[in-house]
């Protein structure tokens, strides 16, 4: 199927992480990890369908032979989020217009993604306000509160897809509240076990169960990454967010 936006305007967003080995998956945006991560502008070169292929989950992948395309594809101008490379590929996803706003995520040829752009960082609250969708269970909404602060509330779920699992009640959802500025176009903070607001910490003790998010504001998008440690087993708020508009 196509995976749809307009070309017009549209980014692709790189992240600055080391090429890893050979044959691994595509998760999409990598969950925050100790390691800083470094966002950047491109734009996606122009040319036909460019398909998403599989990683390591099809043997042989990602490469150009047909067990390895997927049905979604990309366009000359598309946004994208690009993290892991391996060998000639880049791990990218794609979020389509809100309010469906789905993602799909993949391995790219890196030929396809341009080099990167330089812009100013978005450091205004105005630009960061609104509903912000990343499918059906991924929602943060942004909020201007002054001197350059804003509020943010974030609610994710894991599960909804299940019937039988929503039917007993095995949905497990999690919820970030949080009040900051921001700094050279981010947003970072951690959340305390009394709900607390903190500066965020890359590398906390072993046995934290500290809520720790960061997000960017980049052209289209909203990008969000956490620590697995904001909500409930497999919650995680980590993904490519459109604004409804």
């Amino acid at each position: 199927m196509r995976v749809f936006a307009a070309a017009t305007g549209l980014v692709a967003v790189f992240w600055s992480l080391s090429a890893l080995a050979e044959g691994q998956p595509c998760y999409g945006v990598p969950a925050l990890a100790d390691s800083e991560v470094a966002p950047r502008l491109a734009l996606v070169t122009p040319k036909g369908r460019t398909h998403f292929v599989k990683g390591s989950e099809q043997a042989g992948c990602p490469g150009a032979g047909a067990a390895c395309a997927m049905g979604a594809f990309v366009v000359g101008g598309d946004a994208v989020i690009t993290s892991i490379t391996s060998g000639e590929y880049a791990c990218a996803t794609f979020t389509g217009p809100a309010p469906k706003a789905v993602s799909t995520s993949g391995f790219l040829p890196r030929t396809q993604l341009g080099a990167p752009l330089s812009q100013p960082s978005v450091n205004t609250a105005a630009a960061w306000a609104g509903a912000w969708h990343s499918g059906d269970e991924q929602t943060i909404t942004i909020k201007p509160k002054g001197d350059g602060h804003i509020a943010i509330a974030g609610e994710a779920t894991w599960g909804m897809h299940d019937p039988e699992r929503v039917k007993r009640g095995g949905v497990n959802v999690g919820e970030i509240e949080a009040e900051l500025s921001i700094a050279d176009g981010v947003a970072a903070f951690a959340i305390d076990n009394d709900g607390s607001t903190k500066p965020i910490d890359l590398k906390p003790a072993d046995n934290s169960d500290v809520c720790r998010v960061k997000l960017w504001r980049l052209g289209p998008y909203l990008v969000a990454a956490d620590n697995m440690r904001c909500g409930g087993m497999n919650v995680t708020f980590t993904g490519v967010y459109r604004k409804a508009e």
